[in-house]
């Protein structure tokens, strides 16, 4: 009798180990990614590629689900929550991203970059992958990729901005201490303002201004507060693509591939977005009035000195030397 038990029970078991294998084999797996960003926004447009690509690729067993205009949450609480897994993926700013890996922030050294194209060369390189296998091995967060959101202008409320004089006095949000620094520098007074926060600041006389792409002004409607914008070209917004990396690790190696693939299309998709939604916000702008102004970036430079020596001292002159020796003939 027990003999005949016992035999049952090991058919039992077999069956129960058949049957959730066949359910991991049929059943759909959902990739939830939440973006702090609205429709038309560049990250948006390379989400949206990677929805279309991941769910073509696997015959509909991923869905991927796109929650934007931070309905799960602001990018670093998304980031935090893609740690913890209960978020399977987001993309969040690479300043959002310091406080997992701090050498992130070297991408918020003004003029770090020499373009947006030049930035790509860094990102996808050697240093770009340091630091996301850094984060992979720190924070259990994989790195899908690099998408942009383009250059940072300076815009305000308050006057026109042609000369470094006239940043004086202006409240400018800066949401990291080199951005605080740099302002600074600058003559203008940084506030620190988490982004969710910028349209009510605006609009509150919390701040006067930020430094953000043409598309961003658009698509979060600060034009409703904003009326002159400086094409300063302060940094380059730089966009971390993460992924929880023990949801990665359960997918089959065929779906693992099928989502290296969509997000590299994706990051490709959203570059190649950027510079026509750019030009299609400057437009834009200009018919609600927006005031346009091109300083000479060489005079921002010649202020900025202290900022770099900080920058020398706080990420290593190996490191910045690196960055530039990645753009070169860029």
């Amino acid at each position: 009798m027990q003999g005949l038990q016992a035999k049952w029970c090991a058919v039992a078991a077999a069956c129960l180990v058949f049957g959730h294998s066949a359910q991991a084999q049929t059943g759909k797996v959902t990739i939830k990614l939440n973006l702090g960003t609205p429709a038309g926004h560049p990250y948006n447009v390379g989400a949206d590629a990677f929805k279309r690509i991941v769910e073509a690729d696997s015959g509909g067993a991923i869905v991927v689900q796109i929650f934007p205009s931070a309905q799960l949450g602001s990018e670093v609480e998304s980031a935090k929550n893609v740690q913890l897994g209960t978020l399977e993926a987001t993309i969040a700013s690479t300043s959002n991203m310091s406080s997992f890996v701090e050498r992130y922030n070297v991408f918020s050294v003004p003029y770090v970059f020499k373009s947006i194209s030049c930035s790509f060369k860094v990102v996808d390189g050697a240093v770009g992958s340091e630091l996301a296998d850094t984060l992979l091995k720190g924070s259990r967060v994989r790195v899908l990729g690099y998408p942009t959101f383009g250059a940072r202008h300076l815009f305000n409320t308050k006057r026109r901005v042609v000369k470094v004089d006239d940043i004086k006095g202006l409240k400018i949000r800066a949401p990291d201490a080199l951005l605080e620094a740099t302002w600074r520098a600058l003559g203008g007074n940084p506030v620190p303002l988490p982004f969710p926060e910028v349209f009510n600041a605006l609009q509150q006389g919390v701040i006067d201004g930020d430094a953000n792409p043409l598309t961003s002004i658009q698509t979060f409607r600060w034009y409703e507060s904003v009326k002159y914008v400086s094409l300063t070209s302060t940094a380059v917004g730089v966009g971390v693509f993460i992924l929880n990396e023990p949801f990665f690790q359960k997918l089959p190696k065929a779906q693992q591939d099928i989502v290296l693939r969509a997000a590299a299309e994706a990051v490709r998709a959203n570059r190649e977005s950027e510079a026509a939604l750019n030009a299609k916000a400057e437009a834009f702008l200009r018919t609600q009035g927006v005031t346009f102004d091109t300083p000479n970036q060489d005079e921002f430079r010649a202020r900025l000195a202290p900022v770099f020596d900080t920058a020398k001292t706080r990420f290593g002159q190996e490191l910045l030397d690196r960055i530039g020796a990645a753009q070169t003939g860029c």
